[in-house]
């Protein structure tokens, strides 16, 4: 039995077993990756938004080259501060779901590595399994092509093959400029009538440049109504088109992966579960911090207000630890 166990070894996960630490309380981290398995699948070359201060957690100094740090950066940044830190997380072990009440949980959990399940007891639980493993999907035929992925890691595999693009934020542009730059043609596919204007703003004039000169494709205010072996089929006001593809990326955002929380059977209000001002779900002493409780709205939740859920989750399951050894 552990005081917390945090379900999520992605940069919120890592806060919160970094408060609780701090706050003097046992506990246990499942992921079912590796450390980081979040930043782990981001694209290869990616550059945060953020300063490194403002996704530093524990105290620890995030050490970068640049003006903003890079994936690999933050990479080895959240697994040296939980090596550093002696946190106890449990890798490539696969939280399955949570059962009983405060005071008393069960979670089960697959050890990915051998196969067998196992179950872990604790006081309470916090979620933090964020939405990067549940991308958002078009819904439309041929989606699940061998040809078709909804992430992007680098641009070697596609050189010299024609790659369309589907999105308008800044995973689309990221990796459209990524893949012109590494030798592909590339088509950005979008349904409104330019990119979204929260794009990277280094991005944004970098990408108007390769469209004006002919490098990228812009394909906008089109529809995507089928894929098939190496094209697409758009709807666009002009009527019906069809652009070549020998590859297609939907990089069209994320949706909360949220799958313990409704087998828990959490209160939602709409798509979002409903949570305390301290992130308590309706099942009492369990947790949900960072983009995970906020279904489609994964635009407004970061690392950097992520840290702050897991803060308040954790000094609020500090006092009831608190005031219930001193009844």
């Amino acid at each position: 039995m552990v005081d917390v166990l945090v379900v999520g070894a992605g940069p919120v996960g890592l806060a919160a077993a970094l408060w609780a630490k701090r706050l003097g309380l046992a506990h246990l981290v499942l992921e079912k990756g590796t450390v980081a398995h979040t930043v782990y699948r981001f694209p290869r070359e990616m550059v945060f938004f953020s300063e490194a201060k403002n996704i530093e957690i524990g105290g620890h100094p995030l050490p970068s080259q640049g003006p903003k740090p890079t994936r690999k950066e933050a990479l080895l940044y959240y697994q040296k501060v939980a090596e550093r830190e002696g946190l106890r997380v449990l890798t490539y072990h696969e939280a399955l779901g949570v059962e009983g009440e405060e005071g008393a949980f069960r979670v089960r959990a697959r050890d990915l590595l051998v196969g067998e399940e196992k179950a872990f007891l604790a006081r309470y639980v916090v979620v933090a399994t964020g939405y990067f493993d549940r991308p958002s999907r078009l819904g439309v035929p041929g989606e699940d092509l061998p040809h078709v992925h909804h992430r992007y890691e680098e641009a070697a595999r596609y050189f010299g093959r024609k790659v369309a693009v589907v999105g308008g934020s800044n995973s689309a542009v990221e990796a459209a400029l990524d893949l012109y730059r590494g030798g592909a043609e590339v088509a950005l596919v979008h349904r409104g009538a330019w990119v979204r204007p929260s794009v990277k703003y280094w991005l944004l004039p970098d990408f108007e440049n390769r469209v004006k000169e002919g490098k990228i494709r812009a394909v906008m205010e089109a529809e995507v109504q089928a894929i098939e072996p190496g094209r697409l089929l758009l709807k666009r006001p002009q009527g019906e088109e069809v652009l070549e593809a020998d590859f297609v990326l939907v990089l069209i955002g994320y949706r909360a992966e949220d799958t313990l929380l409704r087998r828990a059977g959490v209160a939602y209000e709409g798509e979002k579960p409903r949570l305390s001002p301290a992130f308590e779900t309706s099942l009492r002493g369990l947790f949900a911090v960072g983009s995970c409780a906020f279904g489609l709205e994964t635009r407004s939740v970061f690392i950097e207000n992520g840290r702050q859920h897991a803060e308040a989750a954790l000094k609020e399951i500090a006092r009831r630890l608190c005031s219930d050894k001193h009844m």
